[in-house]
């Protein structure tokens, strides 16, 4: 994933440095060359305080760099590192996801703003274990409905029970239907219903079209010109 092999050799010449510090530090010991015995061992401290530091810092960089792409976090800034050439290759990827994550985002807006900005009823449910969790619902049918932006289904139940008994009742498969909701406390209407379920990533999504007749028909009339 990065140059190991480079860091693996910097390790092991580390550790050789150390044990021919530590040997010389033994002979000179046997020779009763004290004050020359102890400057020696004072280098195979500092040795040894410098490859701990070494590892550590190695090590904290590279979970702190793996913790920020699993968690989809690319906040961190590892500018004061770039100068060491040994992680490129994790910076690489990390720069890469970060640019994906972007991208995935923009395209997520404008996915929603085009949503919002369609004149039909439109919302998609995630499945999240044994039940439906509301995953998007556009400006259209949270206004034409008068429902908040809730994310559980069993709350949009509670503002539209005709229209959620019927998804159920047909066990959130796809299907295409007239159906009748009371809107606002108002007059019964009747709209058009469309559903589909897809599974994109091993997510289940079901999706609801809902357009009104008197939309259909206008539709139909401005087709036939």
């Amino acid at each position: 994933m990065f140059k190991s092999f480079k860091i693996y050799n910097l390790l092991f010449l580390r550790l050789i440095i150390i044990l021919a510090a530590i040997e010389i530090t033994i002979l000179v010991f046997k020779k009763e060359l004290l004050f020359t015995a102890i400057f020696s061992l004072f280098i195979v401290f500092l040795l040894i305080r410098e490859m701990y530091f070494y590892v550590k810092n190695f090590v904290l960089l590279y979970n702190k760099t793996i913790a920020s792409i699993v968690q989809d976090d690319f906040s961190s800034d590892f500018s004061k590192h770039r100068f060491n050439k040994n992680y490129d290759d994790l910076f690489n990827l990390y720069d890469t996801l970060k640019t994906k994550q972007k991208e995935e985002v923009s395209r997520d807006i404008v996915y929603r703003s085009i949503l919002n900005n369609i004149e039909m009823g439109i919302f998609i449910l995630q499945k999240e274990g044994d039940d439906w969790n509301i995953f998007l619902m556009n400006d259209y049918f949270s206004r034409y409905f008068d429902v908040p932006k809730i994310t559980k289904w069993k709350y949009l139940k509670n503002h539209l029970p005709a229209l959620c008994n019927i998804i159920e009742e047909q066990g959130f498969q796809e299907v295409k239907t007239a159906i009748e909701i009371r809107v606002n406390q108002e007059n019964v209407q009747t709209f058009v219903m469309q559903t589909s379920r897809t599974e994109i990533c091993d997510l289940d999504y079901f999706i609801v079209l809902l357009d009104s007749i008197q939309n259909v028909v206008e539709k139909k009339r401005k087709k036939l010109g």
